[in-house]
């Protein structure tokens, strides 16, 4: 399938992922998306989710849910292989 997504709409998703999906499933049904375009997508909205897991274990949350687990799920329905170091666990408190 061809990416009907602009550079500009995609850099726009990639700054705020919540913002353009409600759940990360819709990234992965999303046809509008090339899969390489749902990889950086959801690799993003990891990072945000393990972000606000650290804000929030610090009690500097803002009342969103973390959606880590969803993202983590959407990852594997995408069919994105796991991170190398994922087994061996994050090397830093937000996974980064």
């Amino acid at each position: 399938m061809e990416n009907m997504t602009s550079p500009t709409k995609l850099k726009e998703i990639l700054t705020n992922p919540s913002k353009a999906f409600a759940h990360p499933s819709q990234v992965v049904s999303a046809d509008e998306l090339a899969y390489e375009d749902k990889v950086k997508v959801l690799k993003q909205w990891e990072i945000d989710a393990r972000l606000l897991q650290v804000a929030s274990e610090e009690g500097m949350s803002g009342g969103e849910p973390n959606m880590l687990a969803d993202v983590k799920k959407a990852q594997d329905d995408l069919g994105m292989a796991p991170r190398p170091d994922d087994k061996r666990g994050a090397p830093t408190k937000n996974g980064i």
